[in-house]
C-alpha cells in the first residue's frame, strides 16, 4: 500500500527538479519532466509559491525556488553536525575494511580528526581524535588543502614546514606539486610521510556550494593497505561521494 500522498510527492518531485536545472523553469518544461498535465503543475505551483516555496518572474513568467526554501536550509546548516552526520558512512567504511577510518576537518590553517572508527586489527595503527595537525602532513589534511583558493594555500605554506619523518615532504614547491595531483586524481593517498610504515588514502568532501572543509581517510599498517590498495581507494571515494552527495553537491 503506498502511503505517500501524490500532491506533496509531486511538489517535492518538482522543488527537486531545480536542483540539476537552471535557475528559472516554465509551465512546460515542468510539466514535460514531471510527466504530468500542465493544469496539475499550475496548481503544484500556486501552491508552493502561496508558502514561499516557490517564486514567479513577473517579466517572463518563469519560476524560481523561493526564499522559504533558503531558509529552510540554513536551519538546516545551523544544526548540522557533521561527524553526527557522516558516522554511519563511516562506520560502514570501517566495517568493510577493517582498518582505521576518520573525518577530518579543517579548522583555520590546521586540520583536526574529529570522529574516527578503529581498526579491530591486534596491529593497527591510532590517532588521537582532536589532536591538531598543519593542512599539509597527513593524507586527510592535503585531501583538504588541495581544494583550497591559491592565496589560502600560500597562506598555509609561508611557515617553515614540519617534517615528522625522513619521507615528509621538506618544500613549498613539493607540496604544491602535491596538491595538484590530489586535485587531479580526486584523493590522496601516502606512505611514510607522518609515521613510517603507515599508510594514508583521502579524499575531500564537498559542500552543497562545492567548497571543501573535510575530508575521509582510511588509515592502516603499509603492509596490510598495500595488498587492497585499489579497493580500497575505491571505497574510500565513493563513501566520500555518497557524503557529499548528501549534503547537496552535485558535480556538473
Amino acid at each position: 500500500m503506498d502511503n505517500h500522498l501524490s500532491s506533496v510527492k509531486n511538489s517535492c518531485r518538482l522543488l527537486k527538479l531545480f536542483l540539476d536545472s537552471e535557475k528559472e523553469m516554465g509551465v512546460s518544461e515542468l510539466s514535460r519532466q514531471l510527466q504530468l498535465s500542465k493544469g496539475a503543475v499550475h496548481k503544484l505551483l500556486m501552491t508552493l509559491e502561496s508558502e514561499g516555496f516557490i517564486k514567479q518572474n513577473p517579466a517572463n513568467k518563469q519560476y524560481a525556488l523561493g526564499y522559504t526554501l533558503l531558509e529552510l536550509g540554513n536551519k538546516v546548516i545551523k544544526n548540522h553536525n557533521l561527524a553526527d552526520f557522516t558516522k554511519p558512512f563511516l562506520q560502514r567504511l570501517a566495517e568493510t575494511t577493517q582498518e582505521l577510518v576518520c573525518l577530518c576537518i579543517r579548522d583555520q590553517l590546521d586540520a583536526i580528526y574529529v570522529e574516527k572508527i578503529d581498526s579491530l586489527h591486534p596491529i593497527r595503527f591510532n590517532v588521537e581524535a582532536y589532536r591538531r595537525f598543519p593542512l599539509y602532513a597527513t593524507s586527510a589534511a592535503r585531501a583538504i588543502l588541495a581544494f583550497q583558493d591559491e592565496a589560502f594555500i600560500g597562506n598555509v605554506l609561508q611557515e617553515k614546514i614540519r617534517t615528522f619523518t625522513p619521507y615528509s615532504l621538506k618544500e613549498p614547491e613539493e607540496v604544491m606539486e602535491r596538491l595538484k595531483r590530489i586535485r587531479e586524481q580526486g584523493y590522496e593517498i601516502s606512505s611514510n610521510m607522518r609515521n613510517v610504515g603507515v599508510t594514508g588514502i583521502a579524499a575531500p568532501i564537498y559542500d552543497a556550494d562545492g567548497t571543501v572543509n573535510a575530508s575521509i581517510s582510511l588509515i592502516g599498517p603499509t603492509d596490510r593497505v598495500n595488498p587492497s590498495l585499489d579497493t580500497f581507494i575505491q571505497l574510500v571515494v565513493e563513501t566520500t561521494r555518497d557524503i557529499s552527495f548528501q549534503l547537496g553537491y552535485r558535480n556538473k
